[in-house]
């Protein structure tokens, strides 16, 4: 699993989105981010990822990580790097990199996520 864990951070930021959820998810998983809401299903979560994120490369840095069954404790680094004008989570700058501490729980059934559970806090 941590391997798993670490190919579909590595991959969201190489691949279209589609086929990452098409890859990892349920058909009618959630994603639950504490500053943004809550997504159901395909298109909501792939639009949120996509025009959610817009101006916005995020690199994914692991942590921790507590893998037990079916679930997935993560402790993640993350970094946004601006690649425009953006209102990502308040006004960035293009070329300007914002970083974060990221708790995120992941539920999975029959190998595939059905749900996330993600909680921000932007370092200053």
């Amino acid at each position: 699993k941590k391997e798993e864990f670490q190919n579909i951070a590595e991959l969201s930021a190489r691949v279209k989105k589609k086929d990452v959820f098409d890859t990892y998810y349920h058909t009618d998983a959630t994603f639950e981010h504490a500053l943004k809401g809550i997504f159901h299903g395909k298109e909501e979560i792939v639009k949120f990822w996509t025009e959610g994120h817009s101006g916005i490369h995020e690199i994914i840095n692991e942590k921790n990580l507590l893998i037990d069954g079916d679930r997935i404790a993560a402790e993640l680094d993350i970094e946004w790097h601006c690649t425009e004008d953006t209102n990502y989570l308040g006004p960035r700058k293009k070329g300007e990199i914002y970083y974060a501490d990221c708790a995120a729980f992941y539920f999975f059934e029959n190998k595939k996520i059905k749900r996330v559970k993600l909680y921000l806090h932007e370092k200053k």
